[in-house]
């Protein structure tokens, strides 16, 4: 699975690191032998998201985050996504889908959107100082 890593995950923002750990317990909690652990894990995941989202859009909202539409657009795109997957979660097809959703393209996508987006807007967030780290 994936691990916190500090080289590379940390951006020394309490609340967003914070959520980025819980997203990561969240996605690593998964029993691999279970697929209903899969779908149970991906809705913890969705749910999670919703409120760690939100939590990082409000932030763009009171700062005047100059990137804040597409960084929106980026989380419904995933939440889209994951609700998809579940939602189409009632038919082995589905089932095996979604497994290879949850096991092939969160974990990179996580990386990813940390690493470009995230990063970004915590660094706009410190240059600014609008927050203690």
């Amino acid at each position: 699975m994936k691990s916190f890593e500090e080289s590379k995950h940390l951006l020394n923002h309490e609340e967003i690191d914070t959520l980025h750990k819980e997203f990561l317990d969240i996605y690593n909690s998964v029993d691999k032998t279970d697929t209903n652990s899969y779908i149970q894990k991906l809705i913890s995941l969705l749910v999670h998201s919703k409120i760690h989202f939100k939590i990082e859009e409000d932030l763009m909202d009171k700062y005047n985050y100059p990137r804040a539409r597409e960084h929106k657009d980026e989380h419904r795109k995933v939440l889209a996504e994951m609700d998809y997957f579940i939602k189409n979660a009632n038919t082995i097809f589905g089932k095996k889908m979604l497994k290879a959703y949850f096991n092939e393209k969160i974990g990179d996508w996580f990386d990813l959107h940390l690493l470009s987006m995230d990063s970004d807007l915590t660094a706009y967030l410190k240059k600014g100082d609008k927050w203690a780290c």
